[in-house]
Formats: structure tokens, sequence, C-alpha cells
């Protein structure tokens, strides 16, 4: 505050003020007229400047910029401003929800421990009490995980439709014990790691030059999710992290459960993560040690695990089939994923294959049926266990599941590539101009990397367009 001129601040002295205030400002105008130098000093550019309590220790938050990660707000210190006509006047502070003094100190304390990028991060959660006394529950380091972890979670991307999850994930984490805690914060880590060091497959028909299929056309199931279920879209890492974050936030595993899960979640890579992550979120709560034993028998470094089967589920490339036309081109059908319910039903009849007969068994099974397309998945293991359950003595051998295979599998894929061969006729007669598609034969699933020679099906003649 500046003084305009001794007359004024001597009358302004004498009203009332608070007692600590009176003594500064008395202080001011006496060294103000104790030296012959001040007196010249009469006009208001050249008035001394009384200094104005600052309860942050000269910590300043710039609020003005705008925010580095889009759907998110930045977060700064703002305070009421000095009016001169009620210069003694209280200034009020606010930095989130807080707005006493200490609390603010308290939550800037935590920020102080972060730098660089992280510190940034930080900036874009709002700071509640909650926030508060989680930060103070973490270490340094896994105050830095988590804010990556948050911004990653809630900052929107192109195509995304997510939205600011900060505030019901700090309330979920809240809730966990101190271990549960610390052993989330580092899977956090871990999944965001495995969404970095994740290389997407090449598409059965490769690539052009610009990356993108190259395709006569493409038909898709309505209402899907262009973004998610285009093969350029590179989402992948986002949408791990998100489901992660679900999971947390609809949490039905109790703590020692949970700190269970993130042992194996921390040692896995995308896509089994992605299946662990899907089934542990859909199976019911008393199933959660019966997934979590078989969880502890995979092999994780085997390619062809169930987790990594089952995530075929939440994978679009997977439920997208390719056709081949007369001259070599290729037209493809893109399918929705499979909704929760159609999932769940698929996760309770693999806990059941293990809980009854084993994992060994399963992997015998997933090595005759892995090439199979992913929306046929329920339909065999439907027919799988019921005719198990019917005939017994027809799976004694070592060799049951594979003649139980030949017999059944090819007629369900031809029944299904029929399906989406129709559908590719359907869509391209509702073309302004529909190709001339003749002969489609089926070339390759999504989750295939190469041209399948496997249950070779075609459909001879295309309906007439009209």
């Amino acid at each position: 505050m500046k003084i305009p001129s001794l007359p004024q601040a001597q009358r302004l002295f004498t009203q009332p003020i608070k007692p600590h205030l009176g003594d500064k400002f008395k202080a001011a105008i006496e060294v103000f007229t104790s030296s012959p130098v001040n007196k010249e000093l009469n006009t208001i550019e050249n008035a001394p400047v009384i200094a104005v309590d600052d309860p942050f220790k000269g910590r300043k938050l710039n609020h003005d910029d705008l925010p580095h990660y889009f759907g998110m707000g930045l977060y700064g210190l703002s305070s009421s401003a000095i009016e001169m006509n009620k210069p003694f006047t209280e200034r009020t502070y606010r930095y989130g929800e807080f707005t006493d003094p200490d609390d603010i100190n308290a939550f800037l304390d935590q920020l102080d421990r972060l730098d660089g990028e992280h510190r940034r991060m930080f900036q874009h959660i709002k700071p509640t009490q909650e926030l508060l006394d989680l930060a103070q529950k973490m270490s340094d380091e896994e105050l830095s995980l988590f804010a990556e972890f948050a911004v990653t979670t809630s900052s929107l991307r192109f195509g995304m439709q997510n939205k600011d999850i900060s505030e019901q994930l700090i309330s979920s984490l809240s809730k966990l014990s101190d271990e549960a805690l610390s052993s989330t914060v580092n899977t956090m880590a871990a999944i965001l790691k495995q969404g970095d060091d994740y290389k997407k497959p090449t598409s059965p028909i490769g690539d052009d030059i610009n990356g993108n299929e190259p395709l006569v056309m493409q038909s898709s199931d309505e209402n899907i999710d262009w973004f998610k279920s285009s093969y350029k879209a590179n989402n992948t890492k986002t949408d791990l992290a998100i489901s992660y974050a679900n999971l947390l936030m609809n949490k039905n595993q109790s703590d020692e459960q949970l700190t269970q899960l993130n042992s194996h979640l921390a040692d896995t890579n995308l896509q089994q993560s992605s299946g662990i992550i899907d089934m542990m979120s859909l199976i019911k709560t008393h199933q959660n040690d019966e997934m979590l034993a078989m969880l502890s028998e995979v092999d994780k470094d085997n390619q062809n695990d169930v987790f990594t089967y089952l995530s075929q589920q939440t994978n679009y490339q997977a439920n997208k089939q390719y056709y081949q036309l007369g001259n070599g081109k290729h037209v493809a059908q893109q399918d929705n994923i499979s909704d929760p319910s159609s999932r769940r039903i698929l996760y309770d009849n693999i806990l059941e294959a293990y809980n009854d007969i084993g994992l060994g068994w399963i992997n015998d099974t997933l090595d005759e049926i892995k090439e199979s397309p992913a929306q046929i998945q329920n339909q065999i293991w439907e027919k799988l266990l019921a005719d198990k359950e019917k005939s017994p003595d027809q799976f004694i051998h070592s060799d049951s599941v594979q003649k139980w295979v030949t017999t059944n599998v090819p007629s369900m894929q031809m029944n299904f590539h029929t399906q989406q061969i129709n559908k590719i006729y359907d869509y391209n007669s509702e073309r302004l101009v529909p190709d001339l598609l003749g002969r489609l034969t089926f070339f390759s699933s999504g989750n295939s990397a190469h041209s399948s020679t496997k249950n070779d099906v075609s459909y001879i003649k295309e309906p007439a367009v009209t």
C-alpha cells in the first residue's frame, strides 16, 4: 500500500484499525518523517510502500495460463483485491475449495514436493481436503505417479468422451489401507508403462503408405464408436488406464484382494491387463478369489494365455473380419465389441471350467479355438460345457477337445461368416453408388496376423442390387 502524502497518512492513522496494523503504520510514518530525503517525496508516484502480509511465504501460483490438459481446469491461488477506500479490510483467499490460509499452506506444501511436469499436472487436480489427506499419505514418488495417472484418465482427447474423474478416483483411493494405496499407485504407473510399450499389431492385409488399410469398403454395425473401432485409433493406453480407474471407483474387492490383483497387473502386458481388469470388473464379488486363484496359475509369458484370449472381447480389431474379392482386393465387416452382459456369461463359463476341470484343460481348448472369431466365443463355450456335462465319457481322452472342435466349430464359423457377408452386401446395397462385389471369400479375422486357410467359407451369389 502506498502512502499518498504525510497529512493523508496521519488522517488514516487516526481511524480505528487493528493494533498490529496500527503499529506497522506508525513505524512506517516514523521512518518516513525521520529522513530528510523523504520530505521531498510528497507525490503518489514517489510515495513509500507498506508491505502487505503474505501468509504463503512468497509462494505464488500463476493461474492465468491456459490449461495444459484439455478438459481439466488449472487451479491457482486467488485473493481479494485491496480497496483504496478500505485499506485495512482483511483480505480473503481461495485455492480450490480452501479459503483458510493454513489449509492453503498445507496444500501448497504438497505441491512443493513435486517438480517439473508432475507439479504442473498436480495443479490441474482440484484442491480439496480429501486430496490433501490422500497426498499426505503418499511418498513423493507416489504423489508424482498419482498426478500423472489422474491427468491421463481425466483430460479429454480427440474422439474420446471421458470426463474429469479425478475427484471420484480420489474418493475411492482415500478408503484404501496404506498398503493397498501404495500397491494401487504403483500399479497405476505399471498400467501407463504397459500403454507406452504396447505395439499395435499390423493389419492382416497390411497398410498403405499413409498407414490405412487398403480396403475396397468397410461395413460397420450401427452406433459403433468410430474412433475406437478405427484401425488407426491409438487410445489404447488411455482406455486401459480408464478401465483400471473404473475398477477402483466401482471397487468390489477387499483391500487384500486388490493388493493381490495389483501384484499380477504389475507383471503383465497391456493385452493381459485388459482381459484381467474387464473380467474382475464384471464377475460377482464371490468369484473374486476364484479368479485370483486362476490368475496365479496363468503363465504370463505365454502369448496365448487365457487373459490375452479374453481381452479380444473388448478389442475392436479382434471383432473385425476381412473378406477377399475375386480380384484379390478386400472388404471388411467391423462389429461392436460384445456387451457387458455377454462378456459376463463368457467369464462365468471360463471360471466354471477352471473350477471343475482346471487351467490346463482351458489352455488345451484355447489352442484349438484361438483362431476363431471373437464374436462366437460365447457360443463355443456354451455348447462345449453343455456337451461335456451331458456326455462326460466323450471327454476322457487327451484328444477329446480337438475332436469336439473339429466336429462343432466349423459349422459355427460357417454360419457366422455367412451372416457377416450378408451384412456387407446389405451395407453395400444401401450406398449411393454400390460396388459390384461378386463372390466374397473369408480371408482373416482381425485377431489373426496372417491369412486363414482353415474353415474356408465363401458366399457364391451376391444379392441383386436394386
